[in-house]
């Protein structure tokens, strides 16, 4: 990894952005590595003089290049025109350290560790909420029909957990750690806070609601878009269309709740949301599987809150608003007209 950060840092300090702790860390590097102190002294004569041969320049840019090894990434064309060349290729230099910078974070934030760690997987069944401690003192609650994939301990520079399915994070504050939540869409870095993320794969969105602290949300499709959420924000994702607004509050005999994270309490509250979405949450509650007899059925809209109803309490009282008839046979609830 020291080739690695040599790289970083080098890109950082001739684009002028390093910082003071970084400076004495590549100080360090190069103290320690003759060959790495031998190619920065090479490139700085580069640098101070413009009557540098392009022979040479070639090869402390082949010998600089060939260190970064991206996977999947082309290699890094230059052009070839006299005149410009070594000034091409000295940008070319600064391009693939900060190249290496980008790519660091990025593997940092989406890189499944997966193959290189040994993670513990917590599960949970339709009707089930389980809250686990992770190594850092974070605690994770866990909503049904939930996965979450985490090391035994966090020996990297992140605190990296795997997600499907929903949970609601208290996390340690550690600024040297940043914690990252990962979902099939998005990663969610945090530094110490409160939030709850929704990744269930039959869900048509992904969405993460800040309760305390502040979290960056970045897109895995998109990693040029960075997402700040402060308290009381909600972001969805629905397909590849990012949205930011304001949690949903819900009056139950007169206490206001937040829809998003009600169910850390063992209730269920909907809002102006579809049949067939309110179905989803019902089939992760109830441990059922609905099926709608007639299409429109789906569109149909209620507004209510589950608590300890059953699943056949819970639509009684949706019947009360909407015309339509339920039949219950074992674990298959099926609804028409």
């Amino acid at each position: 990894m020291t080739d690695q950060r040599f790289t970083e840092l080098l890109g950082k300090q001739l684009a002028g952005e390093i910082s003071p702790d970084e400076s004495v860390e590549l100080k360090s590097i190069l103290a320690d590595n003759e060959v790495l102190r031998t190619e920065y002294k090479q490139l700085q004569t580069y640098f101070e003089s413009e009557t540098a041969e392009e022979e040479n320049i070639d090869l402390v840019f082949d010998r600089i290049s060939a260190r970064i090894q991206v996977p999947g990434e082309p290699s890094l064309k230059v052009a070839k025109n006299k005149g410009y060349r070594v000034w091409l290729k000295i940008a070319a230099v600064v391009a693939i350290g900060l190249a290496g910078v980008l790519v660091y974070n990025r593997e940092a934030i989406f890189f499944n560790k997966t193959d290189q760690l040994v993670l513990k997987q917590a599960q949970t069944r339709a009707t089930e909420i389980k809250t686990i401690v992770l190594a850092d003192g974070s605690t994770v609650k866990m909503n049904s029909g939930s996965s979450l994939k985490y090391p035994d301990h966090f020996n990297t520079d992140t605190r990296d957990v795997y997600l499907s399915g929903e949970a609601f994070f208290d996390v340690k504050k550690d600024p040297k750690h940043p914690f990252i939540v990962h979902t099939e869409q998005l990663a969610v870095k945090v530094l110490g806070t409160a939030f709850d993320v929704k990744a269930y794969q039959n869900d048509t969105f992904t969405e993460t609601t800040l309760i305390r602290g502040s979290v960056a949300i970045s897109l895995k499709n998109n990693t040029k878009q960075t997402f700040i959420l402060k308290p009381n924000d909600k972001f969805t994702l629905v397909g590849s269309k990012p949205n930011l607004s304001q949690l949903t509050h819900f009056s139950v005999t007169g206490t206001d709740k937040v829809m998003e994270t009600a169910w850390t309490n063992h209730e269920l509250i909907y809002k102006n949301n579809r049949f067939d979405e309110i179905a989803r949450l019902f089939e992760r509650w109830y441990d059922v599987k609905i099926t709608f007899k007639e299409a429109d059925l789906k569109t149909m809209k209620f507004t209510g809150h589950v608590d300890k109803e059953t699943i056949a309490e819970a639509l009684n009282v949706l019947k009360l608003i909407e015309n339509f008839n339920y039949s219950i046979k074992g674990k298959n609830v099926y609804i028409y007209r």
